[in-house]
Protein backbone atom coordinates (compact mmCIF):
# COMPACT_ATOMS: atom_id res chain seq x y z
CA UNK A 1 0.00 0.00 0.00
CA UNK A 2 1.42 3.60 -1.13
CA UNK A 3 -0.06 6.36 0.44
CA UNK A 4 0.36 9.60 -2.42
CA UNK A 5 -0.89 13.23 -3.08
CA UNK A 6 -3.54 13.66 -6.59
CA UNK A 7 -4.09 16.81 -7.70
CA UNK A 8 -7.11 17.74 -9.75
CA UNK A 9 -6.54 18.89 -13.63
CA UNK A 10 -9.68 21.19 -13.53
CA UNK A 11 -9.45 23.74 -11.60
CA UNK A 12 -12.95 24.74 -9.36
CA UNK A 13 -14.54 23.79 -6.44
CA UNK A 14 -15.06 20.39 -7.37
CA UNK A 15 -15.88 18.04 -4.49
CA UNK A 16 -14.41 14.74 -4.25
CA UNK A 17 -15.83 12.75 -1.12
CA UNK A 18 -14.33 9.99 0.35
CA UNK A 19 -13.93 6.83 -1.05
CA UNK A 20 -14.97 8.43 -4.63
CA UNK A 21 -11.63 8.38 -6.55
CA UNK A 22 -11.62 4.71 -7.19
CA UNK A 23 -10.87 4.42 -11.02
CA UNK A 24 -7.52 4.46 -12.64
CA UNK A 25 -8.01 6.21 -16.11
CA UNK A 26 -4.66 5.47 -17.26
CA UNK A 27 -2.81 1.73 -16.13
CA UNK A 28 0.34 1.76 -14.73
CA UNK A 29 2.02 -1.58 -14.34
CA UNK A 30 2.00 -3.04 -11.02
CA UNK A 31 -0.63 -0.63 -9.70
CA UNK A 32 -4.07 -2.22 -9.57
CA UNK A 33 -6.33 -0.33 -7.50
CA UNK A 34 -7.04 3.17 -5.99
CA UNK A 35 -9.30 5.43 -2.92
CA UNK A 36 -9.41 7.90 -1.27
CA UNK A 37 -10.11 7.23 2.51
CA UNK A 38 -10.78 11.26 3.08
CA UNK A 39 -12.55 13.73 1.47
CA UNK A 40 -10.46 16.00 -1.11
CA UNK A 41 -9.20 19.62 -0.95
CA UNK A 42 -11.60 21.62 -2.76
CA UNK A 43 -10.71 24.34 -4.91
CA UNK A 44 -12.21 27.74 -5.41
CA UNK A 45 -14.52 29.15 -8.43
CA UNK A 46 -13.49 32.68 -7.71
CA UNK A 47 -10.80 33.87 -5.63
CA UNK A 48 -12.16 35.67 -2.82
CA UNK A 49 -11.56 39.14 -1.28
CA UNK A 50 -9.81 37.62 1.72
CA UNK A 51 -7.76 34.96 -0.13
CA UNK A 52 -6.46 38.03 -2.56
CA UNK A 53 -5.16 39.96 -0.01
CA UNK A 54 -3.77 36.45 1.22
CA UNK A 55 -2.05 36.26 -2.30
CA UNK A 56 -0.92 39.95 -1.92
CA UNK A 57 0.57 40.15 1.40
CA UNK A 58 2.35 36.55 0.22
CA UNK A 59 3.86 37.94 -3.08
CA UNK A 60 5.14 41.35 -1.52
CA UNK A 61 6.80 39.12 1.32
CA UNK A 62 8.71 37.02 -1.43
CA UNK A 63 11.29 39.93 -2.35
CA UNK A 64 13.06 39.12 0.95
CA UNK A 65 15.64 36.16 1.92
CA UNK A 66 15.57 34.31 5.08
CA UNK A 67 12.68 35.12 6.93
CA UNK A 68 9.29 33.01 7.33
CA UNK A 69 7.75 35.21 5.55
CA UNK A 70 9.99 34.98 2.44
CA UNK A 71 9.54 31.32 2.38
CA UNK A 72 6.42 31.25 2.89
CA UNK A 73 5.52 33.91 -0.47
CA UNK A 74 7.81 31.87 -2.45
CA UNK A 75 5.93 28.69 -0.99
CA UNK A 76 2.43 30.50 -1.77
CA UNK A 77 3.73 31.50 -5.37
CA UNK A 78 4.22 27.96 -6.78
CA UNK A 79 1.68 26.86 -9.11
CA UNK A 80 -1.72 24.93 -7.88
CA UNK A 81 -0.26 25.40 -4.27
CA UNK A 82 -3.24 26.29 -2.53
CA UNK A 83 -2.59 26.33 1.14
CA UNK A 84 0.88 26.97 3.43
CA UNK A 85 1.69 26.86 6.68
CA UNK A 86 5.53 27.96 8.45
CA UNK A 87 7.14 27.63 11.73
CA UNK A 88 10.54 28.22 13.11
CA UNK A 89 12.30 26.75 15.84
CA UNK A 90 15.60 28.68 16.56
CA UNK A 91 16.32 27.01 19.51
CA UNK A 92 18.85 24.75 20.47
CA UNK A 93 16.45 21.65 21.20
CA UNK A 94 13.72 20.29 19.91
CA UNK A 95 9.90 21.74 19.80
CA UNK A 96 6.42 20.24 20.47
CA UNK A 97 4.23 22.26 17.73
CA UNK A 98 0.55 22.51 17.66
CA UNK A 99 -1.97 20.39 19.31
CA UNK A 100 -0.67 17.09 17.46
CA UNK A 101 2.79 18.02 19.27
CA UNK A 102 4.82 17.58 15.79
CA UNK A 103 8.85 17.34 16.58
CA UNK A 104 10.40 20.37 14.99
CA UNK A 105 13.85 20.31 14.61
CA UNK A 106 16.38 22.60 16.07
CA UNK A 107 17.43 25.35 14.05
CA UNK A 108 15.19 24.27 11.65
CA UNK A 109 11.69 25.12 9.61
CA UNK A 110 8.89 23.89 8.89
CA UNK A 111 6.46 24.23 5.95
CA UNK A 112 3.25 22.60 5.25
CA UNK A 113 1.54 22.78 2.19
CA UNK A 114 -1.42 21.95 0.21
CA UNK A 115 -0.86 21.34 -4.05
CA UNK A 116 1.96 21.91 -5.75
CA UNK A 117 4.93 19.49 -7.04
CA UNK A 118 6.91 18.45 -4.82
CA UNK A 119 10.32 19.34 -6.67
CA UNK A 120 8.85 22.91 -6.87
CA UNK A 121 8.08 23.55 -3.68
CA UNK A 122 12.03 22.27 -2.60
CA UNK A 123 13.51 24.82 -4.80
CA UNK A 124 11.28 27.60 -3.09
CA UNK A 125 11.85 26.77 -0.11
CA UNK A 126 15.75 25.91 -0.80
CA UNK A 127 15.86 29.92 -2.35
CA UNK A 128 14.90 31.87 0.93
CA UNK A 129 16.04 29.56 3.55
CA UNK A 130 19.04 30.87 5.69
CA UNK A 131 22.16 29.15 4.80
CA UNK A 132 22.72 26.15 7.08
CA UNK A 133 19.03 25.94 8.60
CA UNK A 134 17.81 22.60 8.52
CA UNK A 135 14.07 21.53 7.42
CA UNK A 136 11.38 19.22 8.74
CA UNK A 137 8.39 17.20 7.16
CA UNK A 138 7.23 13.71 5.54
CA UNK A 139 8.50 14.58 2.61
CA UNK A 140 12.06 14.67 0.86
CA UNK A 141 13.40 15.89 -1.98
CA UNK A 142 17.11 16.64 -3.21
CA UNK A 143 17.61 20.02 -4.79
CA UNK A 144 20.72 20.70 -7.06
CA UNK A 145 23.01 24.41 -6.19
CA UNK A 146 22.70 24.88 -9.80
CA UNK A 147 24.06 28.61 -9.18
CA UNK A 148 27.47 27.31 -7.57
CA UNK A 149 29.03 26.65 -11.23
CA UNK A 150 30.36 23.64 -10.16
CA UNK A 151 30.27 20.60 -11.52
CA UNK A 152 28.82 18.57 -10.33
CA UNK A 153 26.67 20.71 -8.50
CA UNK A 154 26.44 20.03 -5.00
CA UNK A 155 23.20 18.86 -3.88
CA UNK A 156 20.92 19.20 -0.67
CA UNK A 157 18.19 17.68 0.94
CA UNK A 158 14.79 19.45 1.23
CA UNK A 159 12.15 18.48 3.98
CA UNK A 160 8.18 19.79 3.93
CA UNK A 161 5.03 18.29 5.14
CA UNK A 162 1.94 17.08 3.37
CA UNK A 163 -0.30 17.55 5.72
CA UNK A 164 -2.56 14.76 6.81
CA UNK A 165 -6.58 15.20 6.08
CA UNK A 166 -8.47 15.61 8.90
CA UNK A 167 -12.12 14.57 8.67
CA UNK A 168 -14.87 16.84 10.39
CA UNK A 169 -17.55 15.34 11.22
CA UNK A 170 -21.11 17.91 11.38
CA UNK A 171 -24.42 17.28 13.93
CA UNK A 172 -26.99 19.78 13.05
CA UNK A 173 -29.91 20.67 15.27
CA UNK A 174 -32.38 22.90 13.60
CA UNK A 175 -36.50 23.40 14.93
CA UNK A 176 -38.51 20.97 13.63
CA UNK A 177 -41.76 22.91 11.55
CA UNK A 178 -44.45 22.13 8.61
CA UNK A 179 -42.73 24.74 7.00
CA UNK A 180 -39.26 23.37 6.15
CA UNK A 181 -38.01 23.84 2.87
CA UNK A 182 -38.37 20.00 1.29
CA UNK A 183 -35.21 19.72 0.49
CA UNK A 184 -33.81 21.78 3.47
CA UNK A 185 -30.96 18.84 4.43
CA UNK A 186 -29.23 19.01 1.20
CA UNK A 187 -29.58 22.84 1.17
CA UNK A 188 -28.33 22.87 4.61
CA UNK A 189 -24.65 20.49 3.52
CA UNK A 190 -24.42 22.70 0.44
CA UNK A 191 -23.97 25.88 2.58
CA UNK A 192 -22.30 24.28 5.03
CA UNK A 193 -19.19 23.11 2.54
CA UNK A 194 -19.27 26.59 1.05
CA UNK A 195 -18.58 27.89 4.37
CA UNK A 196 -15.95 25.79 4.79
CA UNK A 197 -14.68 25.95 1.46
CA UNK A 198 -14.25 30.30 2.12
CA UNK A 199 -16.79 30.41 -0.77
CA UNK A 200 -18.84 32.83 1.26
CA UNK A 201 -15.33 35.16 1.17
CA UNK A 202 -14.19 34.46 4.59
CA UNK A 203 -11.38 32.08 3.26
CA UNK A 204 -11.10 28.34 3.93
CA UNK A 205 -10.08 26.39 6.84
CA UNK A 206 -6.67 25.95 6.82
CA UNK A 207 -3.59 23.98 8.17
CA UNK A 208 -3.04 24.89 11.85
CA UNK A 209 -6.02 26.70 12.41
CA UNK A 210 -8.72 27.00 14.78
CA UNK A 211 -12.39 26.07 13.21
CA UNK A 212 -15.60 27.16 15.00
CA UNK A 213 -19.19 26.54 14.33
CA UNK A 214 -20.12 29.75 14.12
CA UNK A 215 -18.78 30.21 10.66
CA UNK A 216 -21.77 28.37 9.35
CA UNK A 217 -24.55 29.68 11.44
CA UNK A 218 -25.10 32.16 8.45
CA UNK A 219 -25.35 30.05 5.61
CA UNK A 220 -27.92 27.86 7.24
CA UNK A 221 -30.27 30.53 8.68
CA UNK A 222 -29.45 32.04 5.26
CA UNK A 223 -31.53 29.35 3.39
CA UNK A 224 -34.95 29.96 4.78
CA UNK A 225 -36.57 31.93 6.88
CA UNK A 226 -38.75 28.99 8.40
CA UNK A 227 -35.23 26.89 9.45
CA UNK A 228 -34.61 28.06 12.84
CA UNK A 229 -31.07 26.61 14.32
CA UNK A 230 -30.50 25.16 17.52
CA UNK A 231 -26.85 24.36 17.20
CA UNK A 232 -23.64 23.07 15.30
CA UNK A 233 -21.38 20.67 16.76
CA UNK A 234 -18.35 19.10 15.34
CA UNK A 235 -15.79 16.31 16.11
CA UNK A 236 -12.81 14.98 14.91
CA UNK A 237 -12.80 11.74 15.86
CA UNK A 238 -16.06 10.11 15.67
CA UNK A 239 -17.03 8.03 19.04
CA UNK A 240 -14.32 9.36 20.90
CA UNK A 241 -13.93 12.88 21.03
CA UNK A 242 -16.94 14.72 22.10
CA UNK A 243 -19.07 16.85 19.26
CA UNK A 244 -17.34 20.48 20.29
CA UNK A 245 -18.68 24.17 18.93
CA UNK A 246 -14.71 24.44 18.20
CA UNK A 247 -11.76 22.40 16.89
CA UNK A 248 -7.89 22.91 16.60
CA UNK A 249 -6.11 21.83 13.83
CA UNK A 250 -2.84 20.51 14.26
CA UNK A 251 0.19 22.07 12.32
CA UNK A 252 0.84 19.19 9.91
CA UNK A 253 -3.58 18.48 9.02
CA UNK A 254 -5.40 19.86 6.79
CA UNK A 255 -9.23 19.91 7.49
CA UNK A 256 -11.55 18.41 5.10
CA UNK A 257 -15.38 18.02 4.83
CA UNK A 258 -17.31 15.70 3.11
CA UNK A 259 -21.40 15.95 2.74
CA UNK A 260 -21.43 12.06 3.85
CA UNK A 261 -20.39 13.28 7.24
CA UNK A 262 -22.94 15.96 8.11
CA UNK A 263 -25.81 14.90 10.00
CA UNK A 264 -28.75 16.71 9.95
CA UNK A 265 -31.40 16.06 12.82
CA UNK A 266 -35.26 17.89 13.60
CA UNK A 267 -35.36 18.39 17.18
Amino acid sequence: VVNGNFENLTKGNIPCPANTLNKISAAQFGWDAINNESAGVNGNDVESRYDFEIRRQESVAVNSNGTLDAIRGAVFSVPDVIDVYAYENPTSSTVSAGVTNFNVLPHSIYVAVVGGIDADIANAIWTKKSGGCNTNGNTTVTVSDTGSGLTPAPTYTIKFQRPTPLPIYFLVKIGNSPLLPTDYTAKIKSAMISAFNGDDGNGGVRIGSELYASRFYAGIVGISSNLKLVSVLMTSTVGVTPFESEIAVGIDQIPTIDAANITVTLV
